[in-house]
This record gives structure tokens, sequence and C-alpha cells, in this order.
């Protein structure tokens, strides 16, 4: 069983490498063309997929909703660190919250439980 403080850190891992990603890309609003994903004015190109469903995929993934992600998951971090008796009672961490971080991190270990 993990810690609301593990389960915390956890979430921080994936707010903070969501955010590290971003950085390094065009800021939003981005649009899914063709076979592309593209900056609003064209010029930039994200992504070139081959295919019009990927580039719609990977353009909802814009820097504003990814960046909306990781301040969830910080969030839940905030709401759940120190709180090794309250946070199981509060149903703290959010375990959609946990799955996201998890899933982003390519961690696959087991449910937490609270």
């Amino acid at each position: 069983m993990s810690t609301p403080d593990s389960t915390a850190a956890l979430l921080r891992r994936a707010a903070s490498l969501i955010r590290e990603r971003t950085a390094l890309v065009p800021p939003s609003p981005w649009y899914g063309a063709v076979h592309d994903v593209t900056t609003h004015d064209g010029l930039n190109v994200i992504a070139s997929s081959g295919l019009t469903v990927r580039a719609q995929y990977v353009a909802s993934w814009q820097p504003a909703v990814a960046l909306a992600v990781a301040d969830w998951l910080e969030n839940e971090a905030r709401a759940t660190e120190g709180m090794a008796d309250e946070a199981p009672v509060l149903g703290l961490p959010d375990r959609h919250a946990i799955a996201v971080a998890r899933a982003y991190l390519g961690e696959t270990d087991g449910p937490v439980n609270h």
C-alpha cells in the first residue's frame, strides 16, 4: 500500500515531466490538418503522422491541455501530502489522477489502495 506522501511524489513526477516536455514545443493552439499538426499560423509543424485521425489526436494534447493536466496532478499532490491518516478517508488523491500519472510515466505498478 502506498503512502499519501509517496503517491504525492508520483503525481509530482508526472506533472514535472509533462511541464518539461511542454516547454519544448510551440505554444497552443495546435490544429490537426490533413496529415500534420501545426500551430495556429501553420508555420510550425508539430508532428506529421500521415493520418488525419492521428493528427487530430496529437493536436488534442496541445500545451494548454497538457499544462491543465499537470496543474490537476500537482493539486492532487498538494491535497494529499502530509495526510497519512486523513487522505484515505477523504478519498485523496483521486484514483484517476494516480492512473493518469502512472500512464504518463509508463509505470504499471498495481493500484494505489486508499
